[in-house]
Protein backbone atom coordinates (compact mmCIF):
# COMPACT_ATOMS: atom_id res chain seq x y z
CA UNK A 1 0.00 0.00 0.00
CA UNK A 2 1.16 3.00 -0.42
CA UNK A 3 1.49 5.75 2.43
CA UNK A 4 -0.17 9.44 2.23
CA UNK A 5 0.19 12.19 4.58
CA UNK A 6 -2.79 12.29 6.78
CA UNK A 7 -3.45 15.62 5.48
CA UNK A 8 -3.90 14.23 2.41
CA UNK A 9 -7.32 11.93 1.41
CA UNK A 10 -7.03 9.05 -0.64
CA UNK A 11 -8.08 9.37 -4.41
CA UNK A 12 -11.54 7.94 -4.15
CA UNK A 13 -12.45 10.23 -1.49
CA UNK A 14 -11.24 13.53 -3.20
CA UNK A 15 -13.82 12.75 -6.18
CA UNK A 16 -17.24 14.36 -5.83
CA UNK A 17 -19.98 12.14 -5.38
CA UNK A 18 -21.95 11.05 -8.49
CA UNK A 19 -25.38 12.49 -8.08
CA UNK A 20 -28.59 11.91 -10.67
CA UNK A 21 -29.43 15.30 -11.84
CA UNK A 22 -32.12 16.69 -9.67
CA UNK A 23 -34.90 16.38 -12.55
CA UNK A 24 -34.53 12.74 -13.39
CA UNK A 25 -37.97 11.61 -14.00
CA UNK A 26 -39.12 8.52 -12.77
CA UNK A 27 -40.82 5.91 -15.05
CA UNK A 28 -44.35 4.65 -14.15
CA UNK A 29 -45.62 1.86 -14.83
CA UNK A 30 -47.46 1.39 -18.05
CA UNK A 31 -49.99 -1.37 -18.32
CA UNK A 32 -52.03 -2.26 -21.34
CA UNK A 33 -54.13 -4.57 -22.90
CA UNK A 34 -55.95 -5.11 -26.66
CA UNK A 35 -58.85 -5.96 -28.36
CA UNK A 36 -58.52 -5.95 -32.67
CA UNK A 37 -59.88 -2.78 -32.29
CA UNK A 38 -59.04 -0.75 -29.35
CA UNK A 39 -56.28 -0.34 -26.92
CA UNK A 40 -56.89 -0.64 -23.00
CA UNK A 41 -53.78 1.54 -21.15
CA UNK A 42 -53.22 1.78 -17.14
CA UNK A 43 -50.84 4.82 -16.46
CA UNK A 44 -49.89 2.90 -12.20
CA UNK A 45 -49.90 5.57 -10.19
CA UNK A 46 -52.47 7.44 -7.69
CA UNK A 47 -53.08 10.67 -6.39
CA UNK A 48 -51.15 12.46 -9.17
CA UNK A 49 -50.46 16.55 -9.04
CA UNK A 50 -49.74 18.19 -11.50
CA UNK A 51 -50.83 16.32 -14.19
CA UNK A 52 -50.32 17.14 -17.98
CA UNK A 53 -51.51 14.78 -20.90
CA UNK A 54 -50.69 15.25 -24.46
CA UNK A 55 -52.52 12.32 -26.27
CA UNK A 56 -51.88 12.56 -30.27
CA UNK A 57 -53.05 10.09 -33.02
CA UNK A 58 -49.40 8.48 -32.90
CA UNK A 59 -48.10 9.50 -29.66
CA UNK A 60 -48.40 10.15 -25.48
CA UNK A 61 -46.92 12.05 -23.32
CA UNK A 62 -47.16 12.40 -19.44
CA UNK A 63 -46.20 13.77 -16.72
CA UNK A 64 -47.10 14.44 -12.97
CA UNK A 65 -46.02 14.35 -9.14
CA UNK A 66 -46.65 11.89 -6.87
CA UNK A 67 -45.05 12.56 -3.24
CA UNK A 68 -42.82 14.93 -4.70
CA UNK A 69 -41.18 12.68 -7.18
CA UNK A 70 -41.67 13.46 -10.72
CA UNK A 71 -42.76 11.00 -13.25
CA UNK A 72 -42.99 11.46 -16.98
CA UNK A 73 -42.43 9.81 -20.45
CA UNK A 74 -43.62 10.24 -24.18
CA UNK A 75 -44.09 6.80 -26.45
CA UNK A 76 -45.08 6.58 -30.09
CA UNK A 77 -47.76 4.48 -30.65
CA UNK A 78 -46.79 1.48 -32.49
CA UNK A 79 -49.94 2.33 -35.00
CA UNK A 80 -51.70 5.50 -34.90
CA UNK A 81 -55.38 5.41 -33.06
CA UNK A 82 -58.39 7.87 -33.27
CA UNK A 83 -57.90 10.37 -30.15
CA UNK A 84 -61.05 11.83 -31.30
CA UNK A 85 -62.85 8.20 -30.15
CA UNK A 86 -60.93 7.33 -27.47
CA UNK A 87 -61.71 8.01 -23.68
CA UNK A 88 -60.15 8.24 -20.30
CA UNK A 89 -60.47 8.43 -16.45
CA UNK A 90 -58.84 9.46 -13.20
CA UNK A 91 -60.91 8.18 -10.47
CA UNK A 92 -58.04 5.78 -9.23
CA UNK A 93 -55.34 5.28 -11.30
CA UNK A 94 -55.20 7.00 -15.17
CA UNK A 95 -56.81 4.86 -17.68
CA UNK A 96 -56.92 5.06 -21.70
CA UNK A 97 -59.63 3.60 -24.06
CA UNK A 98 -57.98 3.95 -27.10
CA UNK A 99 -59.34 3.35 -30.34
CA UNK A 100 -57.31 2.23 -33.08
CA UNK A 101 -57.33 3.65 -36.70
CA UNK A 102 -57.20 0.28 -38.23
CA UNK A 103 -58.26 -3.13 -36.59
CA UNK A 104 -55.33 -4.75 -36.18
CA UNK A 105 -53.27 -7.11 -33.19
CA UNK A 106 -50.33 -5.34 -32.34
CA UNK A 107 -47.29 -6.76 -31.13
CA UNK A 108 -46.29 -4.28 -29.13
CA UNK A 109 -47.92 -0.66 -27.61
CA UNK A 110 -45.71 1.66 -28.65
CA UNK A 111 -42.72 1.45 -31.70
CA UNK A 112 -39.91 0.98 -28.87
CA UNK A 113 -39.60 -1.63 -26.54
CA UNK A 114 -39.18 -0.15 -23.14
CA UNK A 115 -38.98 -2.39 -19.46
CA UNK A 116 -41.87 0.10 -17.82
CA UNK A 117 -44.46 -0.65 -19.93
CA UNK A 118 -45.73 -4.24 -19.24
CA UNK A 119 -49.03 -6.85 -20.65
CA UNK A 120 -52.28 -6.30 -18.37
CA UNK A 121 -53.20 -9.62 -17.73
CA UNK A 122 -56.37 -9.03 -16.05
CA UNK A 123 -57.39 -7.76 -19.55
CA UNK A 124 -55.55 -9.04 -21.81
CA UNK A 125 -57.33 -11.67 -24.81
CA UNK A 126 -55.44 -14.21 -26.71
CA UNK A 127 -56.48 -14.11 -30.36
CA UNK A 128 -57.91 -17.70 -29.71
CA UNK A 129 -59.84 -15.94 -26.59
CA UNK A 130 -62.36 -13.89 -28.72
CA UNK A 131 -65.32 -13.19 -28.04
CA UNK A 132 -64.81 -14.62 -24.28
CA UNK A 133 -63.77 -11.51 -22.47
CA UNK A 134 -65.92 -9.19 -24.74
CA UNK A 135 -65.02 -5.17 -25.07
CA UNK A 136 -63.45 -3.47 -22.22
CA UNK A 137 -65.85 -2.00 -19.81
CA UNK A 138 -65.25 2.27 -20.27
CA UNK A 139 -68.34 3.02 -18.13
CA UNK A 140 -67.48 6.24 -15.95
CA UNK A 141 -65.10 7.25 -18.97
CA UNK A 142 -64.99 10.41 -20.05
CA UNK A 143 -64.56 12.03 -23.54
CA UNK A 144 -61.09 12.60 -24.04
CA UNK A 145 -61.38 16.47 -23.16
CA UNK A 146 -57.63 17.19 -22.62
CA UNK A 147 -57.96 21.01 -21.82
CA UNK A 148 -59.14 20.30 -18.39
CA UNK A 149 -55.68 17.85 -17.99
CA UNK A 150 -53.43 20.23 -19.61
CA UNK A 151 -52.66 22.90 -15.98
CA UNK A 152 -56.05 24.18 -16.12
CA UNK A 153 -55.91 24.16 -12.75
CA UNK A 154 -58.93 21.68 -11.67
CA UNK A 155 -59.11 18.83 -9.66
CA UNK A 156 -58.71 15.21 -11.40
CA UNK A 157 -58.69 12.87 -9.21
CA UNK A 158 -62.29 13.25 -7.16
CA UNK A 159 -64.24 10.60 -6.04
CA UNK A 160 -67.22 13.07 -4.85
CA UNK A 161 -69.17 11.40 -7.60
CA UNK A 162 -68.89 7.72 -5.93
CA UNK A 163 -71.92 6.87 -4.11
CA UNK A 164 -72.26 7.37 -0.62
CA UNK A 165 -71.81 4.55 2.23
CA UNK A 166 -73.60 4.07 4.64
CA UNK A 167 -72.56 4.76 7.91
CA UNK A 168 -70.93 2.49 10.44
CA UNK A 169 -72.76 3.20 13.68
CA UNK A 170 -76.29 2.42 13.76
CA UNK A 171 -78.70 6.01 14.46
CA UNK A 172 -80.32 6.24 17.41
CA UNK A 173 -82.65 4.04 18.54
CA UNK A 174 -81.89 1.57 16.02
CA UNK A 175 -78.98 0.24 17.38
CA UNK A 176 -80.64 -2.38 20.02
CA UNK A 177 -82.83 -3.98 17.04
CA UNK A 178 -81.79 -7.51 17.32
CA UNK A 179 -81.48 -9.99 14.96
CA UNK A 180 -83.45 -12.77 15.48
CA UNK A 181 -86.03 -12.40 12.80
CA UNK A 182 -83.04 -14.45 10.74
CA UNK A 183 -82.98 -17.24 12.70
CA UNK A 184 -86.58 -18.39 11.82
CA UNK A 185 -86.09 -18.93 8.45
CA UNK A 186 -82.69 -20.69 8.87
CA UNK A 187 -84.60 -23.37 11.12
CA UNK A 188 -87.56 -23.39 8.75
CA UNK A 189 -85.15 -24.40 5.87
CA UNK A 190 -83.19 -26.67 8.53
CA UNK A 191 -86.84 -28.79 9.11
CA UNK A 192 -87.50 -28.63 5.22
CA UNK A 193 -83.94 -30.85 5.04
CA UNK A 194 -84.92 -32.98 7.72
CA UNK A 195 -88.50 -33.86 5.40
CA UNK A 196 -86.83 -34.99 2.73
CA UNK A 197 -84.68 -37.71 4.80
Amino acid sequence: PIALPPSVPPPWLSRPPCHLPAAMALKPDVLWAQRPDSVYLTIDLKEVQDMKVTLENDSLAFSGKVGGSLYEFTLEWHAPIKKEESKWSTKRLIEFYLKKAEEETWPRLAKAKFPWIKVDWKRWQDSDDEGVKGGFDVDGMGDMNFGDMMGGGGELDSDDDDEDLPDLEPAEGLGSAPAAPAAPAVAKEENELDKTD
